[in-house]
């Protein structure tokens, strides 16, 4: 078929559209992961049920930890696609896509229709980018912001006058301090300080008109921080101190993120892992983003080199800024290297893409070479392109026959993998059994071995099509890791249980009534009960929440020193209960459930698994994974009479 405009453009699409069902594949098919996710979920749900877009809620009281962009997303997805997982994770799956989107069209811009479709494909496919897009975590959306920032800063240094590239530049930096707070807003500015520097042009800030971009972020972020702050006095104080400056130095209270940090060198290891499988080519995306990059600084640069090396430059520092800054900092999260993944993959995509064309160069001159060593001057005809025709040309050549092909040491280090990969076949069955308990099924242990064969298939197929130099050499390892993150999405569905109060609380809640008391133990992270309560309230409905009412659960505030919550400006959360209103309860006619602490340290020895039990010597009522929960008479009598 002859490759025309309107069949490109369909093969755009069509690339754009498969992206989008990688991003949106099974986010509605698993529960919400604790704490995180439940945490999210609930905040942006009771938005809408409280009706306060100014003041985030929890479980009926304010939580101020973060900016608000994220809840107000979630709470009108939820409001569209109804109180299910799929609602609560579309806007990160969809603000990925964007970030795909964003990628592709800076590729495209910089070197070619190719690398933007190449860009696409594999930031769609990339580890972090995808497991992020699957999970309710800030990142991904900051990711994409800061991304569309440096692109629009880019391209309003270049074209001044359009109002749109600077409008989105400025807008994209107040979202990011809506979304993460004032981190957010610096790291596209250090890029323009570092391009001010590199270039020795001060000029710069004038014309990507900074003083009025800054103006225009204040105006955006100021009304919800001055309305928060009359809302909730001492916000403000706490925000910035408690959840920027002592988080940055690692005192931050309470210390609920304990679980995600990481060592300097894991971080760098783990940075690697969320690029995987293109953190392969690392070498020479370096020296590829150097070349391209110096290729601006050249005496006889253009306009459009120096344009295209300070793209180049841009994504660079898209890359090394969320994995240098953090990196001497003892708070770094195993997450915050996240948003460097879509600058890294636009980088190794121009790489490749470069790469294919100077290899079918070379193999055009091969073929040239080939034919004056026979004695002959071959004529290279005219071929059809997609912008045009090749004029015709003659090539002369006299020299020896071409040399034997080297071996690729990429080519090399692809053909281990998949041998390493092919390796895990033979010992799936140990590695299930070295997983906790209600993972070790015969179920798990396939989905090892298909994640197994199709990556170690791939890896096989992309070593030796970059040993023959072929251009789609990438694509085998695309599908290999499609297959393996269908896969994983079926790994998400049987790891609910273990990071998921979705069918626990279902399975209790039917067999009780609306009037029961749900107290949770409490844990690292408050958010934790934000699930319990989300899948308490499921089917709770806009229309039958008229009067704002909405079941919360009860959390101890003195349960142990893992989990202290945290201190919010303002009065003490309603849900906070001690240990002695535990005992009334329990010990009430009425039916109240205790659910543990999942997310106990299991090597702590002073905290035992029935520490905060309101009753000694008493059986769970339901056990899931490593949640349990527990039963007072009065419900142990309604749960009989109703599910017996």
């Amino acid at each position: 078929m002859r490759l025309t405009v309107k069949n490109l453009r369909w093969l755009d699409l069509s690339i754009l559209g498969l992206t989008l069902i990688v991003t949106l594949m099974g986010i509605g098919s698993y529960g919400l992961y604790e704490p995180h996710e439940g945490h999210f979920a609930m905040v942006g749900q009771e938005m809408l049920w409280r009706n306060d877009w100014i003041t985030p809620h929890l479980n009926g009281s304010p939580y101020l930890n973060k900016p608000p962009l994220l809840y107000w997303l979630i709470a009108s997805s939820t409001n569209i696609f109804g109180t299910t997982e799929f609602a609560a994770r579309f806007p990160i799956a969809l603000s990925g896509w964007v970030g795909i989107v964003i990628a592709g069209k800076w590729a495209r811009e910089l070197w070619g229709i190719n690398s933007s479709r190449l860009t696409a494909l594999m930031l769609s496919i990339t580890l972090g980018w995808f497991i992020f897009t699957h999970q309710i975590l800030i990142d991904v959306l900051l990711g994409t912001l800061l991304l569309g920032s440096s692109y629009f800063l880019w391209k309003s240094l270049y074209q001044p006058r359009c109002w749109l590239y600077w409008i989105g530049a400025y807008l994209s930096l107040a979202l990011c301090v809506l979304t993460k707070g004032l981190i957010g807003g610096i790291f596209p500015l250090i890029g323009c300080l570092g391009l001010i520097m590199v270039r020795r042009d001060w000029k710069i800030i004038r014309q990507i008109k900074l003083a009025k971009g800054l103006i225009l972020v204040l105006a955006v972020v100021l009304p919800w921080f001055v309305a928060i702050e009359r809302a909730n006095p001492g916000f403000l104080h706490y925000f910035v101190v408690n959840e920027h400056l002592d988080r940055l130095l690692d005192r931050r209270f309470p210390p609920d993120y304990e679980v995600s940090k990481i060592s300097a060198f894991g971080y760098l290891g783990i940075s690697a892992c969320w690029c995987f499988p293109w953190i392969l080519f690392l070498p020479s995306v370096i020296k590829f983003t150097w070349n391209e990059w110096r290729q601006g600084f050249l005496a006889n640069a253009s306009v459009l080199d120096r344009k295209n090396s300070d793209g180049v430059f841009f994504l660079a520092v898209g890359v090394l800024l969320p994995i240098v800054s953090f990196l001497p900092l003892s708070s770094r999260l195993i997450y915050y290297s996240i948003p460097a993944i879509p600058a890294y993959v636009t980088l190794c995509a121009g790489w490749w893409d470069k790469r294919s064309r100077n290899m079918s160069g070379k193999k055009q001159l091969s073929r040239a070479k080939g034919h004056s060593w026979l004695g002959i001057e071959p004529k290279l005809q005219p071929q059809n392109s997609a912008i045009g025709i090749m004029p015709q040309s003659t090539l002369k050549v006299l020299s020896s026959p071409p040399k034997p092909q080297t071996f690729n040491s990429y080519s090399a280090i692809a053909i281990v993998l998949s041998i390493a990969c092919y390796g895990v076949v033979p010992i799936s069955p140990i590695i299930t059994s070295l997983l906790p308990e209600v993972l070790q099924i015969g179920e798990i242990t396939w989905l090892i071995v298909i994640v197994a064969i199709s990556l170690g298939t791939g890896w096989l197929a992309t070593g030796i099509g970059i040993l023959r130099e072929m251009t789609v050499a990438w694509l085998p390892l695309f599908v290999a890791c499609l297959i393996a993150y269908i896969a994983t999405i079926k790994g998400f569905n049987l790891y609910q249980d273990i990071r998921s109060s979705k069918s626990l609380v279902k399975q209790a809640n039917i067999c009780l009534n609306v009037d029961t008391v749900w107290i949770f133990e409490g844990s690292r992270e408050i958010g934790a009960a934000g699930a319990v309560s989300y899948y308490l309230n499921q089917n709770l409905t806009q229309d039958s929440q008229s009067d704002r009412s909405y079941r919360t659960v009860m959390i101890l505030a003195d349960g142990g020193k893992n989990r202290i919550p945290p201190q919010f400006p303002g009065s003490t959360p309603e849900y906070l209960i001690d240990k002695q209103q535990l005992q009334q309860y329990w010990n009430s006619d009425r039916p109240t459930v205790f659910l543990t602490d999942f997310l106990r340290q299991p090597d702590d020895i002073n905290d035992p698994e029935n520490l905060n039990l309101p009753q000694k010597n008493i059986a769970p009522y339901i056990v899931r994974g490593p949640r349990k929960l527990y039963l007072n008479q009065t419900a142990k009598k309604i749960a009989s009479q109703r599910c017996s």
